[in-house]
């Protein structure tokens, strides 16, 4: 699960997969606009058929963020 994460975030920033970390950040790290956040939202609820709140928008700060968030949505 991790690995297929990293592989969207890829593919929407432009940094290869094997150079993320749960704790990179997406704002600070990758240089994510609000844009490419709720681009990598979509992706994510597509890929494991979840809606995540768009109040928990705020929360998705680090790589790890979005995995705890699927978690707790209980999409894995």
């Amino acid at each position: 699960m991790e690995e297929k994460i990293r592989e969207i975030l890829s593919e929407v920033s432009g940094v290869p997969a094997a150079e993320l970390t749960g704790e990179t950040r997406l704002a600070g790290d990758l240089g994510m606009s609000s844009f490419d956040l709720a681009d990598t939202v979509v992706s994510v609820e597509e890929t494991y058929g979840v809606k995540i709140p768009d109040a928990r928008f705020a929360e998705l700060e680090t790589v790890a963020d979005i995995i705890r968030i699927l978690r707790e949505e209980n999409a894995l």
